[in-house]
C-alpha cells in the first residue's frame, strides 16, 4: 500500500430509487466511512462522475469516491480521480457488493478478476487488474431470480436488522486496510463472521 496516498472507490448507484439495494451496499459503506474518517466533511463533486472526500490519516492523504456513472460505467471516475492525484493501483480499494458471498460476509483480495460484477469489471478496464478489493456479501440470489433483478432488490427485514453490524465491520475492515495494508486487513477480516 502507497504509504502516502490512497483511495476507496466505494461502488454504487446514484439516485434515491438504488438508495436501499443490495447493489449499493458501497455506497452505504462510503457514508458510514466518511461519518467516521472525515466527521464534519462534505461530499465534493468530481467532473460530474463522482463524489468524493479528501482526509489526513496518519501522515497519508486518503480519498473516499463515489463514482456517479451507473455501476457499469464506475470505472471512468476511479480512473480520473486517481489518474489526477497519482493513486497508484495498489494503494486503491475497489468496495463492491457479491451475490457469490453469503449476506454479511467479507473478503478482502490483494487482486483478481472481477467475476461477474460488470462494475468491477469496468474498474479493472480502467486502471488494471492489480488493484486490492473488499467484496460484501449479499447472497445467496434465489433461484428464481435473476441476478440482475437481485442485485437492485431490497434487503429483506432479516437482513436490514443485521445491516448495521455488517457495515461497521466493513468499516473496521476498510480501515485497517488503509492503516495496517490489505494483507494484514485480510488475515483479520476474512474469516470473520465464520
Amino acid at each position: 500500500m502507497n504509504d502516502n496516498i490512497q483511495l476507496a472507490a466505494l461502488l454504487g448507484n446514484p439516485g434515491p430509487e438504488y438508495e436501499r439495494t443490495r447493489h449499493n451496499i458501497g455506497f452505504m459503506l462510503a457514508d458510514l466511512a466518511a461519518s467516521r474518517l472525515a466527521p464534519g466533511a462534505r461530499w465534493r463533486d468530481w467532473k460530474g462522475i463522482g463524489l468524493y472526500l479528501e482526509f489526513e490519516a496518519g501522515g497519508c492523504r486518503r480519498f473516499l469516491l463515489k463514482p456517479q456513472t451507473y455501476m457499469n460505467l464506475s470505472g471512468q471516475a476511479v480512473a480520473s480521480l486517481g489518474g489526477f492525484y497519482k493513486v497508484p493501483p495498489p494503494a486503491i480499494i475497489a468496495v463492491y457488493d457479491d451475490l457469490a458471498l453469503p449476506f454479511g460476509k467479507l473478503r478482502l483480495r490483494k487482486d483478481g478478476s472481477a467475476g461477474s460484477h460488470n462494475g468491477m469489471a469496468s474498474v479493472i478496464s480502467a486502471v488494471g487488474p492489480s488493484l486490492p478489493r473488499l467484496r460484501l456479501g449479499i447472497g445467496p440470489r434465489p433461484p428464481h431470480i435473476e441476478g440482475k433483478n437481485f442485485v437492485l432488490s431490497k434487503f429483506s427485514k432479516e437482513e436490514g436488522g443485521r445491516l448495521p453490524e455488517f457495515l461497521d465491520r466493513a468499516c473496521d475492515a476498510l480501515v485497517a486496510a488503509f492503516r495496517d495494508g490489505v494483507v494484514t486487513a485480510m488475515n483479520r477480516y476474512n474469516n470473520d463472521g465464520d
